[in-house]
């Protein structure tokens, strides 16, 4: 299908959301652009890790999901 049906179905962390952690994301539509808070737990080593989630679908029905990550990672600050 040259138009598929684009849509952000989720956003989620490794770390719990705080409200404002996700900022500008709508939900159900074809938003590419967003933004995402740049903490992370001081002892969470590992950095934040966000899982974007979109779905797209063709004009006979057919769906397929694909996720991408985003990390924030643990400061190297002394």
């Amino acid at each position: 299908d040259p138009a598929p049906e684009i849509k952000l179905e989720s956003i989620t962390a490794s770390e719990t959301l705080a409200d404002g952690d996700i900022q500008d994301a709508q939900f159900a539509t074809d938003d590419r652009q967003f933004s995402l808070a740049a903490e992370r737990e001081g002892s969470n080593l590992a950095g934040r890790i966000y899982t974007v989630t979109y779905s797209a679908t063709d004009a006979s029905g057919n769906k397929v999901t694909a996720s991408a990550t985003a990390t924030v990672p643990h400061d190297q600050g002394k």
